[in-house]
Formats: C-alpha cells, sequence, structure tokens
C-alpha cells in the first residue's frame, strides 16, 4: 500500500534519513530467514510491521502493545548499502517499495490465508491504525455513534471496526461525493459530503 505517511516522508514533511527507500505498508514471500527464526518458512506469505512491540516493556507486559516504549527504536536501523558503499536506510524499517527487502525477524507476521498480498499489505498500517483508533482509543461500544472525517484507506477500516463494534449510527464525512458507495459497503449508515455543509 501507499500510506500518506510515505508521502510525508518523500516530501520531507517528516524526516528520515536518506538516501532510503520507502514503503511501510507491506507484504510478500518470505525467500530466506536467518538463523533462529522460526515463526516463517521461505515460501510462507507474511505481513511487514513497521513498529514490532519488543514483548519486555511495561506496556507490552501488560498486553497494551500498540503503546510499546520501545517500538520505534529499529526505525534508523541500517539494512543495506548501495553500490558505491553509501548507507541505504529503509523508511520505517520496512522498505517495501522494493523488489526485495531485509526487515528484522520481529517485523514479519504470517498473512491471514486466502488474502491476496496486495491487500494483506494494508493490514500493516491502515487497517490497524483505524482498528486502534475504534478499539483502543476511542473504545467504541454497542449503539453508540461514530463519525469519521476523511474516507482514505485509515477511514475505511475506521468505519468498519466501528460496524463491527456495534455502533448504531457511522457518520462518513468526506469531500468527495465518489466515496460514498464504498464508505456505505464499509459500514457508514449516512454519508455527508463536507462541502456541503
Amino acid at each position: 500500500g501507499v500510506c500518506h505517511s510515505d508521502l510525508s516522508l518523500s516530501n520531507g514533511t517528516m524526516r528520515v534519513p536518506v538516501p532510503a527507500v520507502l514503503g511501510h505498508e507491506g507484504a510478500g514471500t518470505v525467500l530466506t530467514v536467518g538463523e533462529g527464526v522460526t515463526h516463517v518458512a521461505p515460501g510462507d506469505g507474511v505481513v511487514l510491521n513497521w513498529a514490532p512491540s519488543c514483548g519486555v516493556c511495561f506496556h507490552c507486559g501488560i498486553g497494551e502493545v500498540w503503546l510499546c516504549a520501545d517500538a520505534l527504536k529499529g526505525v534508523s536501523r541500517l539494512h543495506a548499502r548501495t553500490a558505491d558503499g553509501t548507507d541505504l536506510h529503509p523508511g520505517l524499517n520496512v522498505a517495501a517499495f522494493a523488489q526485495e527487502t531485509v526487515v528484522a525477524a520481529d517485523c514479519v507476521l504470517p498473512a491471514p490465508e486466502g488474502i491476496p498480498l496486495t491487500d494483506a499489505a494494508l493490514l500493516g498500517c491502515a487497517v490497524l491504525t483505524g482498528y486502534g483508533a475504534v478499539h483502543h482509543s476511542a473504545r467504541v461500544r454497542e449503539g453508540e455513534s461514530v463519525v469519521v472525517f476523511g474516507i482514505g484507506g485509515v477511514g475505511l477500516a475506521v468505519l468498519q471496526a466501528a460496524r463491527i463494534a456495534g455502533a448504531s449510527k457511522v457518520i462518513a464525512v468526506d469531500v468527495s461525493p465518489a466515496k460514498e458507495e464504498l464508505a456505505r459497503q464499509a459500514g457508514a449508515t449516512d454519508y455527508v459530503i463536507a462541502s456541503d455543509t
């Protein structure tokens, strides 16, 4: 996937060491694994995780892995060099825009069976961001109402997560009338074109 964060990294709004290979919503097939890696094997479909939890900090210890204090420590890990020896940095640990990438074992999760890898890539950022907003931040409960501003990848994931959580009214707001049908398919009960209000 192409997350808006990748656009922000490429235009300098967010900073990353350069030169860099961007792309953090990724999925693919394992070619080889390092010594001691047992949770995936060559040939397995995987989703790449740009912010893996450490498993040992306070938040990981109480099951709040999305608040891991050490999740971003690996962001500046050096993974490669160019032909002339220049350090080549993976944008947000993953470098998913490359044909092949090398990632730490804790950045690799088995892909769900039956989902095309092109779709599974969204699980690495957009889907989990939307799900996390509904279930961990807003803690939406059955019968509550939800308003979602912006119906991009994350917004669609929020709509779906709100529907799954049992929200009775899920209002999608966007400037584009063209997104209404998709928003309703994702769970919107109402659609507001922002320029109309």
